[in-house]
């Protein structure tokens, strides 16, 4: 009976998380006939810096399936304990296969800064995204700097909204593991990890670094991996590598991350709306300003006239 459970449950968790990730699909198609400049990709992604800010404020108050997706968020919180549970024996213990095939030692573990800031997995995923677009750059791919450029910029929202706003207002603790299981005795079994589901609002100053008391709520790391992987599904239309890349982050430190099952799929679902609205606001400063370059005429005129009381030649550029 309670394999039955766990079984459902994993149905429903599916099943919710999917339903929600329908919800980031783009309306448009981007226009390539015409080419970016270099700086101006950088250009358009920093001019949609309060775009997105809108459109991710804006979202509880303009999500047209506002009440199911508020029911969806309180069944997934409900069942916790019995999704996490079923999380922690079954699913966790798939990062012991991935970590034998794969490898990610800190890369800078000599320099202070990112050794904190980008150490093992993060720490790839920073390099890798800054090599491509070096290789962009190199090579004159525009698609390339935009993805790398997006998805610094995808990162970035991810840890001002998931990390900054939400974790410390929400500020919920972490799961014990393994949960129901009183008797352990190791550092995630003790205070702040805890065994109920509702152990919401233990309120905190921001942390701009990790730290476990009260930061359950949502996993930042889903955010960010699945920002990372919505922004380069679009950009080079193709899903199973991005995703691929981002499932295999999130399971070869899954045990690291300790959240409750609500917490990773409401990671993800926010990291695919930010991929989707920093993609879909990007095209739409490049559409403006592929358009303003398309109308700007140059206009010469060659004549005789006076400088300044003196006669001669004169050459007007208008625009």
């Amino acid at each position: 009976m309670q394999k039955l459970i766990f079984e459902r449950c994993a149905i429903l968790v599916t099943a919710l998380f999917l339903g929600n990730a329908s919800f980031a699909q783009i309306q448009f198609e981007p226009d390539r006939t015409v080419k970016e400049s270099r700086i101006g990709i950088a250009r358009n992604a920093i001019l949609t810096i309060d775009d997105d800010a809108r459109a991710i404020i804006m979202r509880p108050l303009k999500n047209p399936n506002l009440e199911k997706n508020a029911l969806k968020l309180f069944t997934l919180v409900a069942t916790d304990y019995m999704t996490t549970q079923l999380f922690q024996n079954h699913l966790e213990p798939l990062d012991v296969p991935v970590r034998s095939l794969l490898s990610f030692p800190s890369l800078y573990p000599n320099v202070p800064f990112l050794k904190k800031w980008a150490p093992g997995v993060d720490g790839w995923m920073y390099t890798g995204v800054t090599g491509m677009y070096a290789v962009g750059l190199l090579t004159n791919n525009e698609k390339m700097q935009e993805a790398s450029v997006l998805t610094v910029k995808a990162i970035f929202e991810s840890y001002v909204v998931s990390h900054i706003l939400l974790k410390t207002v929400v500020a919920r603790h972490r799961p014990a593991r393994p949960l129901g299981d009183y008797n352990q005795a190791d550092r995630d079994s003790e205070y702040p990890f805890v065994h109920s589901p509702l152990d919401f609002f233990n309120f905190h100053v921001p942390y701009f670094h990790s730290n476990a008391y009260g930061t359950g709520f949502p996993s930042f790391h889903a955010t960010m991996f699945i920002a990372f992987a919505s922004v380069n599904a679009k950009v080079f239309e193709n899903k199973w590598i991005p995703y691929g890349l981002a499932t295999t982050a999130l399971l070869y430190e899954i045990r690291g991350h300790n959240h409750w099952v609500s917490e990773l799929v409401a990671g993800a679902v926010i990291g695919e709306f930010i991929g989707k609205v920093v993609y879909e606001n990007y095209h739409k400063q490049r559409s403006e300003s592929a358009t303003t370059r398309k109308k700007r005429k140059f206009n010469t005129d060659v004549s005789v006239g006076q400088t300044f009381g003196v006669m001669g030649p004169s050459l007007t550029i208008s625009w």
